[in-house]
């Protein structure tokens, strides 16, 4: 599954490839540049789970 991180108010998308990428990334990025995190399947389609991940992002 691919995770679309949005950064800075849609400027600025960055790519990963699975969860374990997602939550490493999330550890390491500050959480105020963070605006959504999208669940991208493979037909296109995108779902927001930015809810689920907030406890991972770094304070």
């Amino acid at each position: 599954m691919r995770y679309c991180i949005e950064r800075l108010d849609g400027q600025h998308c960055l790519f990963v490839d699975g969860r374990k990428e997602l939550l490493i990334y999330l550890k390491q990025a500050s959480s105020e540049t963070i605006t959504d995190i999208r669940k991208v399947y493979r037909n296109g389609v995108s779902d927001s789970v930015l809810e689920i991940y907030l406890p991972y992002r770094k304070q």
